[in-house]
């Protein structure tokens, strides 16, 4: 091929690739780029050839890079590494190298990629790994992938761990490695005893998630109620075991708490009606004491219409502001009721009076004279004389006769004129 020829191919070769292609000198100057250069870094072709290569890559990256070059130079091979490099908006992107080296010409032959997008993806990727590790590692329950293992028809064979976390290593006291590829009932020798192998196998099978709550018996008498949720997956199925001993503990606490409260809710209640019982029974006593004491009161204090316009009322016992009361209040309705124009208050049955009585008296009097009728004072003892005498201020406020029977006869000729 003439010479001209292979040159218009090389120089279509490097317009066209979409690849980073170049050569490089071991004076460490770009000698040829390709077009695909300018597009990426956003550098022209003059500028990255105008300056040594190094002066794009990264500060972090600079020794690293300058030692696999000094090694390819050595080693007059080919060399791939990544480092990062720089753009005219001043970020950095990602570059893979695959360089083989002519020493004869002194020349570094060399193909590159921009692996930005894939080198990003990978960190999220390991970032995201990073943060599933953690949130497993850090959950209180014990989570676990299982692989389902099959036979030549495609029957289930095992479950085999693809995943565990730190709680299923505590557990099974053994680290994370030793557990990982092992299959189930090497890690827990009673998967099928207690029936999960099964449910492993059926969860898959139907594709419908399981949640459910069991008791499994501990040494010592004790037992331990777990709480199992198994999720299917393309290959297996994904579980997680949560120990609900203390909450069922705690639940069951409760439910007798209740239980006696309930019950003593009952006995209140049973006290509390025996209560309004008694407190019924005693305010019918207290009404049936009351009506007895009326009933006293107005037999001790009868009103005797003797004749017509005359009222006669005996008392007896002491006169105190109560009885005086109730004495006023029978006596004045009884005037207006009657008309009567005397009232006759026997003190026979009092047998002393005191300053007060006189008081209490006085008041009578004064309430009948407002309604029309005389009152008149029999039964005067010689002590209530005396006390009357020492007052002084009961003289002339009313008749006094030492007998009823003159009283009466006083009031009746009276009544008679």
């Amino acid at each position: 091929m003439p010479e001209a020829s292979r040159s218009d191919d090389l120089d279509r070769f490097f317009e066209l690739s979409v690849d980073l292609v170049g050569i490089a000198g071991f004076d460490g100057y770009f000698k040829r780029i390709g077009r695909a250069w300018e597009q990426t870094l956003g550098f022209s072709r003059e500028e990255l050839m105008a300056r040594p290569f190094l002066d794009f890559v990264h500060p972090e990256d600079r020794e690293r890079t300058t030692a696999e070059a000094a090694q390819l130079v050595a080693g007059e091979g080919t060399a791939t590494f990544v480092n990062r490099y720089l753009c005219r908006d001043g970020s950095y992107l990602w570059i893979e190298w695959n360089s083989a080296i002519y020493p004869d010409a002194e020349l570094v032959y060399f193909v590159a990629r921009n692996i930005t997008e894939r080198r990003r993806a990978q960190e999220a990727l390991v970032a995201a790994e990073s943060r599933f590790r953690a949130a497993i590692d850090g959950s209180l329950d014990g989570f676990c992938v299982l692989r389902r293992t099959v036979d030549e028809p495609g029957e289930t064979v095992d479950f085999v761990f693809t995943e565990a976390n730190l709680l299923v290593s505590q557990v099974t006291s053994r680290p994370r490695e030793e557990i990982i590829g092992r299959r189930i009932a090497e890690v827990f020798p009673r998967v099928r005893e207690l029936g999960l192998f099964d449910k492993y196998e059926r969860v898959f099978r139907t594709r419908e998630r399981l949640l459910e709550e069991a008791e499994s018996a501990l040494p010592g008498g004790k037992s331990q109620w777990l709480q199992y949720q198994i999720v299917p997956l393309d290959d297996g199925v994904s579980v997680t075991v949560r120990d609900i001993t203390e909450p069922r503990r705690l639940e069951s606490e409760l439910r007798k708490a209740l239980q006696r409260r309930e019950s003593d809710a009952e006995e209140l209640q049973r006290k509390n009606l025996q209560l309004a019982e008694e407190n019924a029974e005693r305010e019918r006593a207290e009404a049936l004491l009351r009506q007895q004491q009326e009933t006293m009161l107005e037999m001790s204090t009868p009103i005797i219409q003797a004749w017509e316009g005359v009222l006669v009322l005996p008392v007896i016992g002491t006169v105190e502001t109560a009885r005086a009361s109730q004495i006023m209040e029978r006596l004045l309705p009884e005037i207006v009721r009657t008309q009567a124009r005397f009232a006759i208050l026997d003190l026979t049955g009092v047998s002393a009076v005191d300053a007060a009585t006189v008081s209490h008296l006085l008041a009578v009097v004064r309430a009948a004279s407002l309604l029309g009728s005389q009152c008149l004072v029999s039964g005067i003892s010689p002590a209530i004389a005396r006390t009357m005498t020492e007052i002084g201020s009961a003289e002339g406020a009313f008749l006094t006769f030492g007998l009823l029977q003159n009283a009466l006869r006083y009031a009746l000729s009276r009544c008679r004129a």
